[in-house]
């Protein structure tokens, strides 16, 4: 599960390296962001083939009678997304990047068991992960807002040795501008980020050490 994960970027960067947009007046991003925080994920409108727009870190689906499920939704697994009521729809729908320059993952296997750690990408370069998103609207005061879910597959060879079981799915930056408008049937949907996955080169650096007790997880 990637339920932490920071960028670190100027927001002038983005737009001169790859064209990516952005109405807010800040300069700088460097956050960790955690789940229900409002995080910068990039989208495509009609205005701009690439903007950043801010979003809560966590999806709540548009059916949702409560602007916070009682269950995890930071992330979404490839292999049930069509399966699940949460994201089946956005999947075919609304689909976002998240641009990230490391994600945390709690370790309670292997050599760096008992820690969270980071991993990012080894030359420091920025990376894209595949997304999707939904808009929830309150019956009361018809405020909305827009929420995002991470999606995840099976964790390559270098994340699974350092005690990880899921990955996120990384995508090459063209690849990326693909599924920001990609519309297709679900499975052949699928069949995309299964091809176009990128396994980035990256680098772990311990955290912190996991509160006692962390062995009963286990």
């Amino acid at each position: 599960m990637c339920a932490q994960f920071t960028l670190k970027a100027k927001v002038s960067d983005l737009d001169l390296q790859y064209k990516i947009k952005s109405s807010d007046t800040l300069e700088q991003i460097n956050e960790r962001f955690l789940p229900y925080k409002t995080a910068p994920v990039v989208v495509s409108t009609a205005q701009d083939p690439l903007r950043l727009v801010g979003m809560s870190f966590s999806l709540v689906p548009s059916w949702s009678k409560e602007a916070k499920v009682k269950f995890a939704t930071h992330n979404a697994r490839l292999e049930t997304v069509l399966e699940k009521p949460t994201w089946k729809i956005p999947f075919q729908i609304n689909h976002c990047v998240i641009p990230l320059t490391g994600f945390f993952e709690s370790v309670y296997e292997g050599p760096l068991a008992g820690h969270m750690i980071q991993f990012a990408e080894a030359k420091g370069k920025l990376m894209f992960v595949a997304g999707i998103y939904d808009r929830w609207t309150s019956n009361e005061s018809n405020k909305s807002f827009h929420s995002f879910s991470i999606l995840t597959t099976e964790p390559d060879p270098f994340i699974a040795k350092n005690g990880h079981d899921r990955s996120p799915l990384f995508l090459g930056f063209e690849d990326a501008k693909a599924w920001l408008t990609l519309k297709s049937e679900g499975p052949n949907m699928i069949d995309f980020l299964k091809r176009s996955r990128l396994i980035p080169e990256l680098q772990v650096v311990v955290d912190r050490p996991l509160k006692a007790g962390w062995e009963k997880r286990k």
